[in-house]
């Protein structure tokens, strides 16, 4: 049996992972790490006898490697990812320890990636992006694809409110993830390489079972991973399902920021308290709610197009139920699912990996129905999968 690590055990998802890594038959006793030691104490107190307190800064390098140094894996939820995944990975790799987490930040995973040479040179297995997005939506894009003879295209993407907001911020996850990308380039895949496009630009998608859907496009890992292993991948992108009034705010958020007129800061303000938005925001927000406009989507999914059978077809696979919590839920289960096979020895790759490049989806989903599926409830398939010949 082992010993886990689990740096910002305190927070929303770090909260879910101590459950669902016991419930796990890899994980004998969980660390809960946390920057506050009463915090630490109080989130380990639900697991007495089974999960240690510690109080830890994961800035703090030489106690960073005493804590990993005593345990078998690091399953990091310590955020914001920007700051805390590099130093952490470079940590365990220092440690030779197996490290998971769930980094959202699509700049970030390159850095990540960088440092593949050096764990396979100690011989660690790492897997970034392990959550609910990325994660779910990179091994549904797999599936996706699976049914397809040729694949051209992927559009991942979520519609998911957190639980709580994220520790010390005022704005839900979603917003946070459109908010800092307010006036802003990203990256996507196109025409078979990397391109720029403008944050929240309009994607208009055909989705199987579903019909036509207005998304808006965000800066995320699986738009710049998952060509590289769909090696013939034209076009990838990442979306977010925004209802119609998040949606009219984001959009009048963007042309203000882009043209100069709005910080960052100020937008953000706004998206906090209604009441600092100027009077044509708040008028947009209110007429937006008599479009006709379906917003609804399933909460991840991936959306495929290509051939099949010498005929164009495109292809909608999404998760049927998540376990509860929101984000967090469904990121922690994730990442404890990552656990469980990588300590059991089901991860059979060292270097540093995204979770479409080493995790059998087919696996995962297995181990994921169970905290997807709720006590007394018949399991019934975890993933749909919807096809529809292409548009003319």
């Amino acid at each position: 049996m082992k010993r886990v690590l689990i740096l910002g055990g305190a927070g929303a998802i770090g909260r879910r992972v101590i459950g669902f890594s016991l419930a796990c038959s890899a994980a004998s006793e969980v660390v809960v790490a946390d920057l506050s030691a009463e915090a630490a104490a109080k989130a380990a107190a639900d697991w007495p006898g089974r999960a240690v307190p510690l109080q830890l800064d994961v800035f703090d390098e030489p106690a960073l490697r005493a804590a990993i140094r005593s345990v078998d894996a690091v399953l990091n939820c310590a955020g914001p990812f920007w700051r805390t995944s590099l130093p952490c990975l470079k940590a365990a790799i220092a440690e030779g320890r197996t490290y998971l987490d769930v980094c959202d930040g699509w700049e970030t995973t390159r850095q990540l990636l960088d440092l593949d040479g050096a764990a396979r040179a100690a011989g660690v297995s790492a897997v970034i992006g392990l959550g609910a997005s990325p994660g779910i939506t990179n091994l549904l894009a797999r599936i996706a694809a699976a049914e397809l003879d040729r694949c051209d295209e992927i559009v991942t993407g979520a519609n998911m409110d957190p639980d709580t907001p994220p520790q010390g911020e005022a704005l839900p996850g979603r917003a946070i993830h459109w908010q800092r990308q307010l006036g802003a380039e990203i990256d996507v895949w196109r025409e078979g390489k990397r391109a720029t496009i403008d944050a929240l630009s309009h994607i208009h998608l055909n989705l199987p079972g579903y019909g036509a859907r207005l998304l808006h496009a965000i800066g995320h890992p699986e738009a710049m991973t998952l060509p590289h292993v769909m090696q013939h991948l034209k076009s990838a992108t990442h979306v977010l399902a925004l209802d119609r009034s998040e949606a009219a705010l984001a959009e009048g958020l963007e042309e203000r920021v882009s043209a100069g007129k709005l910080t960052p800061e100020k937008a953000a303000a706004m998206i906090a308290d209604p009441g600092k938005r100027p009077l044509d925001l708040r008028l947009r927000g209110f007429s937006s709610l008599f479009s006709r406009r379906p917003t609804d989507t399933p909460a991840l999914f991936a959306y495929a197009s290509g051939m099949r059978q010498y005929r164009h077809r495109r292809v909608a696979a999404w998760i049927q139920r998540l376990p509860p919590g929101g984000t967090a839920g469904a990121a922690g289960a994730a990442l404890a699912v990552g656990m469980e096979l990588a300590l059991t020895r089901r991860l059979d790759r060292t270097g540093v990996s995204t979770p479409e490049d080493i995790v059998d989806p087919h696996v995962f989903f297995e181990e994921y129905a169970a905290p997807a599926t709720p006590r007394g409830v018949a399991p019934g398939p975890l993933i749909h999968i919807e096809m529809a010949e292409a548009a003319a």
